[in-house]
């Protein structure tokens, strides 16, 4: 009963750690995509720029939206686990931004 509740993929799951650590950083560049996209191109909403980079986030990643939030909402609750989710997430970002720069910028 344990292994097929264990194994069966469903909405109210929590997501864990290391995958949301994945996944703020995947929320965060998708944030900074929106934001430069959108400033290249005035006739753009950002929103709407930003919930299509999430909705591939979200398949790419075999999850939904309310799995997501839900686990969002649980490690927020959890201070001290949510400051090192959202650390390692921040540095993770960071390092692929100036890897992206650099790829781009270097041609």
């Amino acid at each position: 009963m344990c292994f097929y509740a264990c194994s069966n993929k469903k909405d109210g799951e929590l997501i864990g750690k290391n995958k949301m650590m994945d996944l703020i950083t995947e929320v965060s560049l998708a944030d900074a995509y929106a934001e430069t996209y959108v400033l290249k191109d005035s006739s753009l909403k950002k929103d709407s720029v930003l919930q299509q980079e999430l909705n591939a986030v979200y398949k790419i990643n075999k999850i939904t939206p309310e799995q997501f939030a839900l686990s969002y909402k649980y490690y927020s609750s959890n201070p001290m686990l949510f400051k090192e989710i959202i650390d390692s997430a921040h540095a993770r970002a960071y390092r692929k931004k100036d890897r992206i720069y650099l790829s781009t910028s270097v041609k």
